[in-house]
């Protein structure tokens, strides 16, 4: 029986262009409203157009580029209202993980903790700032991971997305690691106790000054 075309190498060329865009944008290497044009992008990875024009889709998709009349494809920069949206959606997504988190399983319980152990060590081995912020939402994932949801884990990692993109443009000079890392660390053991109400308490704080200090489109 003979095969239809298929084009297994273009789509992962494909799917290259659009995870080494990703993680520029991620590194903060390509900002808020940074211009990407299709010829500077396609000579620069050494690709075609085409595959560049599909990365582009894919990203304008997963809402880290946007298009703009008479401006093509830019780097997407989130809002205040925006801002506002995604801190009140996680809000309500990890508190209420915490507090049901005596429904929670062994299994997702241990994940938390494990998420929490890799942070520790990102920060503890002074990796990129990228890989830190990495590790650092992987817990307010594994949080909300907590409710036992899929679907709601699924949204929290869209939401991780954005704050990603947004994070990447911040000034890290002044991040206190170490800070974070306790406050972190009391979060999860509080959990791990299913102290879910003090867990709360703590994550409200945390994410209110985060909100803080990300930046907005003007």
């Amino acid at each position: 029986m003979a095969l239809g075309r298929i084009e297994i190498d273009r789509s992962s060329t494909v799917d290259r262009v659009a995870h080494a865009l990703r993680e520029e944008m991620y590194r903060g290497t390509l900002t808020g409203g940074t211009s990407l044009r299709e010829n500077n992008v396609a000579e620069s990875l050494g690709v075609s157009r085409s595959t560049v024009r599909e990365a582009l889709q894919i990203l304008t998709g997963e809402g880290l580029l946007v298009r703009r009349p008479n401006r093509g494809v830019e780097v997407r920069q989130l809002t205040e209202e925006e801002i506002e949206d995604v801190f009140t959606a996680r809000r309500v997504l990890e508190t209420a993980a915490a507090r049901s988190v005596v429904q929670a399983t062994r299994t997702d319980l241990m994940t938390l903790i494990a998420v929490q152990s890799d942070f520790e060590e990102a920060v503890a081995s002074s990796a990129a700032a990228s890989v830190v912020t990495e590790a650092h939402l992987a817990v307010h994932v594994a949080i909300v991971g907590l409710l036992g949801s899929p679907r709601l884990t699924a949204t929290a990692r869209d939401l991780m997305s954005e704050i990603k993109l947004a994070v990447a443009t911040t000034d890290r000079t002044s991040d206190d690691l170490p800070e974070q890392v306790e406050q972190h660390r009391a979060i999860v053991e509080l959990l791990r106790q299913a102290k879910g109400e003090e867990a709360a308490q703590l994550l409200e704080a945390h994410l209110a000054h985060a909100k803080a200090f990300m930046p907005t489109a003007g």
